[in-house]
């Protein structure tokens, strides 16, 4: 399923998943779409050491790990001195969505947020989204990670406000 001029097989991901079976589907998702080398990990500990050794172009982690959690680890990845590439995209992958766990992964510096199981056509196209529309990154209070502000969608209807 190639991806619109964009080549992956030179785009390295880190897969951080503590389910081998969801590791699995991911490894072979990633792979059936083309991309470069795979590094994976089953915590966020490992996650981050995989980080700050091989320099991902990607990361896909799982929110909910032991001991060291993916929510803990997209906190670490942008705010630690260590990490190379600190404005590295992080997918964040959540099994029961709440308002709550959602607000937490953006307000932590998830770059992008998917719910379990994780179709390749969604997977691809959130990618693939990330690579076209890339936000700014920023730095400000505690908060560190991609403007959690989305831009104007082609097409969206704007509201038009009257005052009486």
């Amino acid at each position: 399923m190639p991806m619109d001029n964009v080549d992956l097989t030179k785009l390295t991901f880190l897969i951080a998943e503590d389910n081998s079976f969801m590791l699995s589907q991911l490894r072979q998702q990633l792979r059936g779409i083309g991309t470069g080398a795979l590094f994976e990990a089953q915590d966020g500990e490992e996650a981050f050491a995989l980080l700050c050794a091989k320099k991902p172009n990607f990361v896909i982690i799982d929110s909910e790990m032991e001991p060291v959690s993916g929510l803990a680890f997209v906190r670490q990845a942008r705010t630690s001195k260590d990490n190379p590439n600190p404005q590295v995209p992080i997918i964040v992958l959540v099994a029961t969505p709440s308002a709550a766990k959602l607000t937490e992964a953006r307000d932590v510096g998830a770059t992008e947020i998917l719910t379990k199981p994780v179709s390749v056509k969604l997977l691809t196209g959130r990618i693939q989204h990330i690579l076209k529309n890339q936000r700014q990154f920023i730095h400000e209070g505690s908060f560190a990670g991609p403007d959690r502000r989305r831009k104007l969608i082609d097409g969206a209807v704007k509201t038009e406000r009257r005052h009486p």
